[in-house]
């Protein structure tokens, strides 16, 4: 599939919109693999966390949303006249989005005092911001590890206690060693 794509593109230059549907074939590779993560348990695991934890991560894309429209309003309040960089909101909206995601691209920076104290109180915030509802991922992710641990361990040792010999009450009797 591979070939045949790379190949009409390499002799169609100029009509790649009319082989546009050849391109579904790339996104049919990456649905092949999301499919493996149901035959992997330890994705399953994460699966499950994630499932678990939809309010928390709802909850951390509101609270980031909301931090991201504040500090930019700030921004821009402060910034309008004197840093040519941020010319609109989405400017300095774009500038929240990349300090408070932690990458810090460096391509807007401000200049005034006020500016860069609001800096520096979104980089403290968005530490926090990530900080508390991933915790509570983590903490339901050990539940969940921990619970998987636990059925494998009994389903050992019910298998276990069939090959010694034990019958069915005995197996579910927790009190046998």
């Amino acid at each position: 599939r591979v070939a045949i794509t790379a190949g009409v593109e390499l002799f169609f230059p100029d009509n790649s919109d009319q082989f546009a549907g050849l391109r579904v074939l790339r996104v049919a590779r990456v649905m092949r693999v999301l499919k493996l993560i149901r035959r992997s348990k330890k994705l399953m695991t994460i699966a499950t966390v994630m499932k678990n934890c939809v309010s928390e991560l709802f909850l951390l894309i509101v609270i980031w949303t909301m931090g991201v429209i504040v500090f930019a309003m700030l921004m821009y309040t402060f910034e309008e006249n004197t840093n040519s960089k941020i010319e609109s909101v989405f400017d300095a909206m774009w500038w929240a989005v990349v300090t408070m995601s932690t990458v810090g691209y460096g391509d807007i920076t401000p200049l005034t005092v006020m500016g860069k104290l609001i800096g520096t109180v979104v980089v403290f915030l968005s530490m926090v911001f990530l900080a508390l509802p991933l915790t509570i991922i983590v903490s339901t992710f050990s539940k969940v590890y921990g619970n998987r641990k636990c059925m494998v361990m009994k389903k050992h040792k019910k298998d276990i206690m069939y090959v010694a010999g034990a019958d069915e009450d005995d197996a579910e009797d927790d009190t046998i060693t």
